[in-house]
């Protein structure tokens, strides 16, 4: 007979090692999740800083694991981008993006962003350029914008090529964000040579308002971003006073726990309702 108290013990060890940050993969478990779609998109408002308005929607990766629930990307996107695995399972999210918005989007507020996660391997996909097209066609009701956001996990090596297939995006009214910028790999040459609409600020640099008096570094992203007359998306808002500050500082978007968590499609579409009822009362 199984001993009841050391089963619990085990499973509740299991999920002691998963919230510790201690979950691994393996690559043929990651290519069956995907194969049996146990990947799917959560996602994540964020707002117009001066409205309050939902302006648009990050779309982020979750496993849901038979064991573990719903699995932060940060324990299997690295495993994906290493194994040749994120071309697929981004091409799964997109699919699953559609099919959870396309019969709802007209709840959105019109022209809302879409932002989509891509690594150095989705660059030059012909089908990711082909998912997004397909994504702004089903949406055309909204006239909603889909939003790259580059992560900066691996450098970009930027060829002729490459260069190619980001005007092509651009043509094809597809927006390019840089995001966690100046966290990683991206720097001022990204912006010359990505021709971005917007810059994502790190919540590293977020989380030091109303903790540390020097807010120089955080000031100086928004100063180079207004510059440069590029949008700004505030990341990691998770307090009052980080909002009133970066508010005061004029910037476009933000985004943080404070305002929404990461939801499945079902707790979106409620969000989006209720904030449309409150602010229409």
């Amino acid at each position: 007979m199984i001993n009841a108290y050391k089963l619990r013990a085990s499973l509740n060890a299991r999920f002691a090692r998963y919230f510790s940050g201690q979950f691994s993969a393996s690559v043929s478990a990651l290519r069956s999740a995907i194969a049996q779609r146990q990947i799917v998109p959560f996602y994540q408002p964020f707002m117009n800083a001066s409205t309050g308005q939902i302006a648009g929607i990050e779309v982020l990766a979750r496993w849901r694991h038979p064991l573990y629930g719903a699995v932060s990307p940060d324990a299997f996107i690295p495993l994906a981008e290493s194994h040749d695995l994120i071309v697929p399972l981004t091409h799964l999210l997109m699919q699953q993006v559609i099919a959870d918005l396309q019969d709802q989007i007209h709840r959105f507020p019109v022209g809302t962003y879409i932002c989509i996660n891509i690594s150095a391997q989705n660059c030059l996909d012909p089908g990711f350029a082909c998912d997004t097209r397909d994504m702004l066609r089903k949406f055309t009701a909204n006239q909603s914008h889909v939003v790259v956001e580059i992560t900066e996990r691996h450098p970009l090596h930027f060829t002729p090529q490459l260069s190619n297939w980001f005007a092509a995006l651009r043509e094809a009214n597809i927006s390019v964000a840089l995001d966690d910028f100046g966290t990683g790999y991206s720097n001022l040459s990204y912006i010359s040579a990505l021709n971005p609409e917007f810059i994502k600020i790190d919540k590293l640099f977020v989380s030091q308002i109303g903790v540390s008096e020097d807010t120089r570094l955080v000031d100086s992203v928004i100063d180079l971003a207004k510059n440069m007359h590029l949008k700004i998306i505030a990341e990691g808002v998770e307090t009052e006073a980080q909002a009133d500050y970066l508010r005061r500082k004029h910037i476009d978007f933000m985004q943080g726990y404070y305002f929404c968590k990461p939801l499945p499609a079902s707790e979106l579409i409620h969000e989006v309702i209720a904030r449309d009822r409150l602010l229409a009362s």
